[in-house]
């Protein structure tokens, strides 16, 4: 868990990395920290991670919102994914079966997961069919807030991280190391960047 502190120095470093963009747009962005976006509620963070998996940010909070409205009560969301023959609000046949086995798996499962050292929750995660690195990333990220998660199977952190590398003339895979141990944060200014360059076209 990270706390003010940590996104101050995680600019600090990250402003020395090498690229002037970087650099500029840290000193403009001000310190990130991790949002809590999923709360407490690691079980539901995790089926909602698995949702956006492949998808934009806004059609997987269109369907991830359906569910919620057709299931405001957990109890009954949670019984709803456990059966295969549940409507699919828009999601493919092989989410609804990562997200079976995850709600069937449930709370008791995964609170006793969350005891255990991070390499060892990422290897039990991995072996549930559909979850990625991806995936088991933007959980420890977003759930535990840890400050060095990095998802290369990430799209825009990838070109981003390129872009960024490019401009500090150094190898991309260097560049991202360097960023150790805030590459959360780099993830996280590395999202922000691309929606401001968005903007500006």
């Amino acid at each position: 868990m990270v706390n003010s502190n940590t996104a101050v120095q995680a600019q600090m470093h990250l402003a020395q990395l090498g690229s002037k963009k970087l650099s500029q747009f840290v000193e403009v962005t001000g310190p990130i920290e991790i949002p809590d976006r999923y709360g407490e509620d690691a079980l539901l963070g995790l089926l909602s991670i698995v949702v956006a998996q492949q998808l934009s940010n806004q059609a997987a909070r269109s369907i991830w919102n359906r569910l919620i409205d057709q299931y405001p009560d957990r109890t009954n969301l949670l019984s709803a994914l456990r059966k295969p023959e549940t409507s699919n609000f828009g999601l493919s046949r092989s989410k609804r079966r990562t997200m079976q086995k995850i709600a069937t798996l449930g709370d008791e499962w995964l609170n006793e997961l969350r005891k255990q050292p991070e390499d060892m929750r990422a290897a039990k995660l991995l072996e549930i069919w559909g979850l990625g690195y991806w995936s088991v990333t933007m959980w420890e990220l977003f759930i535990f807030r840890g400050p060095d998660n990095w998802s290369d199977n990430d799209l825009i952190l990838k070109r981003v991280s390129q872009y960024l590398a490019h401009d500090a003339d150094i190898d991309r895979q260097t560049f991202i190391t360097s960023a150790s141990p805030f590459r959360s944060f780099l993830s996280l200014y590395c999202w922000r960047l691309n929606n401001v360059k968005k903007k500006a076209q």
